[in-house]
């Protein structure tokens, strides 16, 4: 009973402590948008397209380096749920038609609307397009993957995955990794084919995901994986079938964007930060607060990211520009921060795992997020609660293989 309390008294003081904190400082700058943004993309020219998953829908086009958005593309009404740039600056968008069928909509560049849209199966859909334009939609609801050729009309293929596939990048030559957070792990789908190569594993010793999320393809090939529930970056190389490195990242990251100098950027929910990973580094090299908690993220030609914080409510959402100049200061301070030494979980720690444990009918895309970071961290401490009597002896040794 003692352990129980000790573990009560030290996270409900951190919540208290929380709470008294003063407001993080404001972001580099704020970009005014409505609704609630929860994707981001910027196509080459630094326009950055928002979608909005509020009433309405839509997806809100912002200029380069403007503060505010200059139109809405209309999705008929409808939330836009995800968002990707083809290669020709073609904008893909996930929303639902007036029957209720879910599609891909197909925005052509610089267009005021969606010029034809792709029936896709049920959910809630990221997506990612290769270099030569061909289209892939996770579908959580159906442990697959939909792909579409360059210019179609129609599903071309579906490629069945793990469970839960939350989000998918593809490299240069145009092979496609998605990360299965329920599943814990994350499969690997040849340019052209219509089956898995390989499966790269994310699981504890215990045997549970250790909810793989983000996934960002790096220049070289190399793919970056956002692991919430062991806190860290994995990194796979090309080629490879296991995690070659983990780099450490506190707060359970979300979403992960790479630069095109090899910069790492990592938004962590539970911390409420914008992590720097340089190129070849082996640890964070600084970070930046954001407005809230964040979750997806892109980086604009300029060298600035955009982050988005989704909120708790409708309408209270933020979306935040960090410039390259912030972005490079923060990288030189040394913030980073490191495991226990003792190699056992924190109590911050055991309450992110719980947290972020997927559920089959959980919109895998955006864990935890749309319920606001506030409302997640309470959850978590009731559920740590709840648990730590019949774990405290288990658990210890469990959460440690997996913070390592």
């Amino acid at each position: 009973m003692k352990y129980r309390w000790a573990t009560f008294t030290v996270v409900f003081g951190a919540l208290l402590g929380l709470a008294a904190a003063p407001a993080m400082a404001a972001p580099e700058e704020a970009i005014s948008v409505g609704g609630t943004p929860v994707r981001v993309a910027i196509a080459a020219d630094g326009t950055a397209y928002l979608g909005n998953y509020g009433q309405g829908g839509g997806v809100f086009v912002v200029p380069a380096g403007a503060a505010r958005a200059s139109r809405t593309i209309s999705t008929g009404g409808h939330p836009a749920t995800g968002l990707a740039l083809g290669p020709d600056s073609t904008l893909y968008v996930a929303t639902s038609d007036d029957a209720g069928q879910n599609v891909v909509g197909v925005v052509p560049a610089g267009g005021m609307g969606m010029a034809r849209t792709i029936p896709v199966p049920a959910g809630r859909h990221s997506l990612a397009a290769g270099p030569d334009g061909t289209l892939y939609v996770a579908n959580p609801e159906g442990n697959t993957v939909s792909v579409i050729a360059p210019n179609g009309t129609a599903v071309d293929r579906t490629v069945k995955v793990g469970a839960g596939p939350a989000e998918v990048t593809v490299t240069k030559d145009g092979t496609a990794f998605v990360s299965n957070q329920i599943a814990g792990t994350v499969s690997v789908i040849p340019a052209g084919a219509d089956t898995v190569s390989k499966t790269v594993e994310f699981v504890s010793d215990t045997g549970t995901s250790q909810a793989p999320h983000g996934i960002a393809a790096g220049p070289d090939g190399t793919v970056y994986v956002a692991v919430i529930k062991s806190s860290d970056i994995a990194v796979i190389k090309p080629g490879a079938s296991d995690v070659a490195d983990r780099i450490y990242v506190e707060g359970g990251p979300q979403d992960v964007a790479i630069a095109p100098d090899g910069t790492l950027y990592v938004t962590s929910l539970l911390t409420q930060k914008l992590s720097v990973i340089r190129p070849e580094a082996s640890d964070v090299s600084g970070s930046l607060p954001t407005e809230g908690g964040p979750a997806h993220l892109a980086v604009a030609p300029d060298g600035s990211v955009i982050v988005i914080s989704p909120g708790s409510s409708p309408g209270g959402g933020a979306v935040s520009r960090f410039s390259a100049a912030a972005l490079a200061a923060a990288s030189h301070d040394s913030t980073a921060a490191t495991p226990a030494e003792s190699g056992a979980p924190t109590a911050a720690a055991q309450a992110n795992e719980a947290a972020a444990q997927p559920s089959p009918g959980s919109w895998n895309a955006l864990p935890a997020v749309v319920a606001g970071g506030a409302t997640a961290a309470v959850v978590a401490v009731v559920a740590l609660i709840l648990v730590n009597g019949r774990r405290r002896k288990a658990g210890l040794a469990a959460g440690a293989s997996q913070a390592g």
